[in-house]
Parts: structure tokens; C-alpha cells; sequence
């Protein structure tokens, strides 16, 4: 963070003591300094590094990640202030590894020693964090075209972006060896299986209809109403992923009305809050001890049948980038997964994973 502070900015400083991770006295301390914006200035920066480090979201990511930009969108949406750790597309992930216990895919959310592993779970925290309106508010009908949009959706814009001279257009700025690397890479993630299950020509038919449909059902600014939910963040981000293809830029144009949504959803990304190395990301999940998962600890024996608190666990994602994390269960919820694990790098940490999408095995 550079520079001076504005009363708008110490306004959000002070709002923080209202909020599940913010519990620090930052009106008290405008207070203590009779308004004097150069003291109030020190004292809360000195507050907000010391204090907050272990409470402050964390964002593991690289730019071009269209989940990552589901994410960042969701994040300026909310008026969260996070921190970004930018990650290398490909491995290894030396700093993360210890963190995450082998998950692959990206984004990585961590607060202190809570480590958030899929957009599902990332998302719903997110939204239980902020004091903005509900993103699932919209109930089942939303979350399902949410879901359809991670997934189904997802596979349609890969393999439109997989196309010949999508690539190429991808690719254009990486060396003969980078390629090689990053192709070696999406291969382990796939873990044998074709990463495009579509040809490219059907996802381009597909894709035809799909925006039809839709530029027809946006009578609203948003997929269901006049405020978004977490469907509009899942549609949003793989079209900002076909669109940001420089082959693929102009798909969109048929339909403005399309285009528009687009642009209203990327407007409500926001910078990070401040860059932040993996290796002081890693320290601070170090420094700090699970707090998240311990505050409602919960087993639901109707998902978790015979597994107990305590007992060896292996979460394993059940389309691509099958690596299993290893655990102790702590909670199993219909939302929620939540391991602690023993790390020698990183010490104790708790890794959430949401309910859908993820396998359960005794480890």
C-alpha cells in the first residue's frame, strides 16, 4: 500500500470491526487522535500490518485463470479488500505445495491457516464474510446454473480456446521450451484424460445456441434480477475467458446485449489490496494457527456414513487434477469438507473443499 490514506479508506479501515475477521479498534484509534488524519494515518497502518496479517484474504493466482477472474470479480463485487499472490500457471509451486497439500487447481484462497481449494467453496466464503446482499439468495435454480457453468459451460470455452489458432494466439509469446513445459503440465493435471472432450467445431455450434438463449433471457441486467449472483459470477467468467482470446474476441459480437453483461460484471473487479510474495504467504500461514474450521466443527453422518472426527481422510477432485489431499476430517456439512493436516513446511493448517465435485476416501 503507497501513499495517503483518504477518509474513504479509513471509513472501510473502521468498518472492519464489524465484520467475522476484522476485530480491531479503528474508530476507537480516529477517535484517540481528535481527527488528526496524519496520526490517524500511522496508527492504523501500524493496526492493519500488525494486526490484521493472520485475518487478511489471501488470493493464489495467475492473471490469465478464468476462475481466478471469477473470483477477483466476486471479491471487488463484495468490497473485500485481498491480498495477491501471483503463482506460476504451471508447476512447481514450492511455496503453495506445503499450503495446500498437492491441490492443483487454481485459484488458492488462504486466510492465516484456513486454506480454501475450489471456487465453490471460495465463493460461498466470501459471500459469508461480506454485509453485501446474498449471492445464493437466488436459491437451487441459481446455484445449478452456477454449476452448469463451471463445468459444462467451462469444457465448451476450453476447447474454443483450443482450437488451432486459438492456441497459436495463446501461445505466441511463450518459448519452444515453455510450451513444451506448460503442455507437459495440463497433461499431468488431465491425469491421462483429454483435457477437451469436444471437438472444436461442435463447441462452436454449441456455443452458437448457448448465447442465443441467453441474449434472450437477459431482460435484467443480471441472469436473475437486478443485483448478481453467484450464477452471473460463474457464466461471467468463462466468456471473459473465450473473449480475452485474441482469435476469439469477436465471437461475442452477434450479441450485444451479451457483451453488455460482460462489461457489467468485469467492472466490478478491483486491484488487490496489496502484492504479496508466496514465500511471506506461506510465513504467514506458518504463524498462524486454523481458526475458520474450529469454529464450526459439524460431521453430518448422512454424508460421512462411518468416518469420524479425526480420521484419516483423502479429498481427491472428481473430474480432472485427481491429486488427493491427505487429512485428519474435521467437518463434513453440505457445504463444506474440511481437513487439518500436519505439514513439515507450513505446520498445522486446515484445507476446506466444498461437498460437490470432491471424492472421500479413508487415506
Amino acid at each position: 500500500m503507497q501513499g495517503r490514506l483518504t477518509e474513504a479508506q479509513l471509513s472501510s479501515f473502521s468498518a472492519y470491526q464489524h465484520r467475522p475477521f476484522g476485530h480491531f479498534p479503528f474508530a476507537t484509534a480516529i477517535a484517540n487522535v481528535d481527527r488528526d488524519l496524519d496520526k490517524a494515518v500511522a496508527i492504523h497502518l501500524s493496526i492493519f500490518y500488525a494486526g490484521t496479517t493472520m485475518d487478511s484474504i489471501i488470493l493464489h493466482h495467475y492473471p490469465p485463470s478464468l476462475f481466478s477472474e471469477k473470483v477477483r470479480a466476486l471479491l471487488g463485487y463484495l468490497g473485500l479488500p485481498w491480498r495477491s499472490v501471483i503463482i506460476p500457471p504451471m508447476m512447481p509451486r514450492p511455496h503453495l505445495i506445503p499450503l495446500s497439500g498437492g491441490y492443483r487447481k487454481t485459484p488458492i484462497m488462504q486466510i492465516g491457516a484456513d486454506i480454501f481449494c475450489d471456487t465453490e467453496i471460495i465463493c460461498r466464503t466470501l459471500n459469508g464474510i461480506s454485509d453485501r446482499a446474498d449471492i445464493y439468495a437466488p436459491g437451487f435454480n441459481a446455484e445449478r446454473v452456477a454449476r452448469w457453468a463451471d463445468t459444462e459451460l467451462f469444457k465448451i470455452t476450453v476447447a474454443l480456446n483450443f482450437r488451432p489458432e486459438a492456441i497459436a494466439a495463446q501461445m505466441s509469446q511463450m518459448s519452444a521450451s515453455d510450451l513444451e513445459a506448460f503442455q507437459k503440465d495440463r497433461a499431468e493435471l488431465a491425469g491421462g484424460q483429454a483435457l477437451v472432450s469436444i471437438s472444436p467445431e461442435a463447441a462452436l455450434a454449441e456455443f452458437k445456441v448457448l448465447m442465443e438463449q441467453l441474449s434472450a433471457s437477459l431482460r435484467e441486467p443480471f441472469l436473475f434480477g437486478e443485483t448478481p449472483c453467484i450464477a452471473d459470477f460463474s457464466v461471467y467468467h468463462c466468456l471473459w475467458f473465450v473473449a480475452g482470446n485474441a482469435a476469439n474476441a469477436r465471437l461475442l459480437d452477434p450479441w450485444p446485449t451479451v457483451q453488455a453483461f460482460v462489461e457489467r460484471m468485469q467492472a466490478f473487479q478491483t486491484d488487490a489490496w496489496e502484492d504479496l510474495s508466496a514465500e511471506s504467504a506461506l510465513e504467514i500461514g506458518k504463524s498462524a494457527e486454523p481458526r475458520l474450521s474450529r469454529k464450526s466443527q459439524q460431521i453430518d453422518p448422512g454424508l460421512a456414513n462411518d468416518l469420524t472426527a479425526g480420521t484419516a481422510i483423502a479429498v481427491t477432485p472428481n473430474d480432472y487434477g485427481r491429486i488427493p489431499v491427505t487429512g485428519a476430517l474435521q467437518s463434513w456439512t453440505q457445504h463444506a469438507i474440511v481437513i487439518e493436516r500436519e505439514d513439515p513446511v507450513a505446520g498445522t493448517v486446515a484445507v476446506h473443499f466444498p461437498s460437490i465435485g470432491f471424492e472421500v476416501s479413508r487415506a
